[in-house]
């Protein structure tokens, strides 16, 4: 964290002080970051893992995609759309915000005022673009373990063999 002095007598304030408003100063908030490394390199992907999936949690982990049972269809269709449900809202929120940056760029000398709007608008319209890609990715994943369940059904749940009548007696 980043502490400031008491600047010497006569000396300026706001040269000294982080985060003031004062006539002249500069908005400079100050910002920590901590990095904490446990244990080896960090490996990211199916082949970085092979056979386990272990290490991989987050919104931002896929699990290895090692389909041996329903249980690891459903796991993997899950964090699938969990994971492009997350995305798609992490690339929205970024083309709003690339949206906001552009508008505030010069415009070009006489053009009209609305146009550098126009333009934000038409470049954060392709990242747009991305993020429904990534929201109908999530919808096609969990579609995919409900067509998983209506096509395999018959081999998920056998049915059992009818039961042996009696033969009929007077």
């Amino acid at each position: 964290m980043t502490t400031s002095t008491p600047p010497a007598s006569g000396a300026s304030n706001t040269s000294n002080q982080r985060n003031s408003f004062g006539g002249g100063a500069t908005f400079a908030p100050g910002i920590n970051i901590n990095v904490s490394k446990s244990g080896g390199g960090t490996k990211y992907g199916a082949a970085a893992n092979p056979g386990t999936g272990a290490a991989r949690g987050g919104p931002l982990a896929l699990p290895e995609p090692a389909f041996y049972s329903t249980a690891d269809i459903r796991e993997y269709c899950e964090a699938l759309r969990a994971f492009t449900a997350y995305a798609a809202i992490e690339v929205e929120v970024g083309a709003e915000i690339l949206k906001a940056a552009l508008e505030q760029a010069p415009n070009a000398p006489g053009a009209a005022p609305f146009d550098a709007k126009l333009r934000a608008r038409r470049v954060a319209k392709k990242v747009s673009k991305a993020a429904d890609a990534l929201a109908d990715a999530a919808k096609l994943a969990a579609a995919t373990y409900a067509a998983f369940q209506r096509e395999y059904a018959d081999v998920l749940t056998p049915r059992q063999a009818p039961k042996a009548r009696r033969p009929f007696q007077f």
